[in-house]
């Protein structure tokens, strides 16, 4: 079933998300050629979509499942204003920041799935985003059936030998083999930990083997969406040396919360886009 909905090229770039480093699973699927539009598409959880920019409606289409569609509106979090947010970073007198929010116009921060966003931000600690990816979709084609995320009792009892072979996962396969132990045992609730207050989730998540601090605050951010939340990873410890080179880091730090305070991860997002296009 095909859904429509008007969104600016301000509100909604999907170029921009997807290449943000927040989310793993979604790509341009064709090039659009002689007037089609470029087709894009996404997958979280037991979910799919397909969307593309109809230019005849000056609308976005979604193509999914109709009962997924609810799942999809959040995914996209189509109910939060970013363009307020973007009005108030005009008014700022941050330069670094304005440029970013020019280069990163669309942004939006993704509510994805809260069981495989777990396991991809223990994939991705010093790790980079092609290898996140190929580790990612190799899961996926061994055991699951291609698309979907395999689920956390299949990954429970896979040999960590099996699970490092080929996958590029190395240490992380150990991470991956106890949480999906602890998942399927009920030790671990991650639907629960997601309704926590935030430091009380950020203190949780801390004590997990396999989380530290940014990959804590990538899974508070893109899966249990504490906006508040501000990784830090080589990208954004560039930024701070360099850009805001006149603050010490908890000066910079105690900057972004007391100006941006409640979008500190979007805020986060532009900066890391725009570094990284730079």
């Amino acid at each position: 079933m095909v859904f429509s909905k008007k969104l600016t090229a301000e509100e909604f770039n999907p170029e921009i998300i997807m290449n943000s480093g927040q989310v793993f699973r979604m790509k341009r699927e064709t090039k659009g050629a002689d007037g089609m539009p470029d087709t894009y598409s996404a997958c979280s959880g037991d979910n799919d979509i397909y969307f593309y920019l109809n230019k005849e409606k000056d609308s976005w289409d979604f193509a999914c499942e109709e009962n997924q569609w609810g799942f999809w509106q959040n995914y996209f979090d189509f109910d939060t204003d970013y363009v307020k947010y973007n009005e108030l970073i005009r008014k700022s007198s941050d330069k670094f920041l304005k440029e970013a929010l020019m280069d990163s116009f669309g942004m939006r921060i993704l509510r994805q799935d809260l069981w495989e966003v777990f396991i991809s931000y223990v994939i991705s600690q010093n790790n980079n985003i092609p290898k996140i990816k190929k580790s990612i979709q190799c899961l996926c084609d061994r055991y699951s059936d291609g698309i979907h995320f395999p689920k956390p009792e299949v990954l429970a009892y896979i040999p960590e030998a099996e699970l490092m072979d080929g996958t590029a996962l190395g240490y992380r396969a150990d991470y991956i083999i106890g949480i999906s132990k602890q998942v399927v045992e009920g030790s671990l609730d991650i639907k629960a930990i997601s309704k926590l207050p935030y430091q009380d989730a950020m203190a949780t998540l801390l004590k997990i083997k396999g989380i530290g601090p940014k990959v804590a605050n990538c899974i508070m951010l893109y899966g249990f969406h504490f906006m508040e939340s501000y990784p830090i990873d080589t990208w954004m410890k560039k930024i701070i040396t360099e850009d805001y080179s006149s603050y010490s880091k908890d000066e910079y730090l105690k900057y972004i919360n007391e100006s941006y305070a409640g979008f500190q991860g979007y805020v986060q997002q532009l900066q890391f886009y725009h570094k990284r296009n730079k």
